[in-house]
């Protein structure tokens, strides 16, 4: 079954219509009616609440859409940052050290001497 289908059966069987669920969901019924006929999605506060108020979960709402489960992107976090990644996000540490050694590189080659 698809999530259109399973939103419009699961409001049908508590007598709701598509303005009703579009009130409980603080959407457009055209945005329920797009659901239901499968041509848009729900985000996933929409699924969220959906799940709320038809008391089932959100596992069995998506899990029979294979078309659905395609858009859903799931991203892996990040286990290592490679040197480029360090330095866009902590350029100026670039500054600071090249501060630090022209300040102290004097004073170590001073001290040799």
């Amino acid at each position: 079954m698809i999530l259109g289908q399973r939103i419009k059966e699961e409001g049908e069987k508590r007598g709701w219509t598509q303005n009703d669920l579009a009130e409980l969901l603080n959407v457009s019924r055209q945005s329920v009616s797009k659901w239901e006929i499968g041509t848009a999605y729900p985000d996933i506060e929409r699924l969220i609440q959906i799940s709320d108020l038809f008391q089932v979960s959100l596992d069995s709402l998506i899990k029979g859409d294979e078309k659905f489960q395609k858009k859903i992107k799931v991203q892996n976090p990040q286990v290592g940052m490679t040197f480029w990644d360090f330095l866009s996000k902590r350029w100026w540490i670039i500054f600071v050290v090249a501060w630090c050694l022209a300040w102290l590189l004097p004073v170590i080659v001073h001290a040799f001497k």
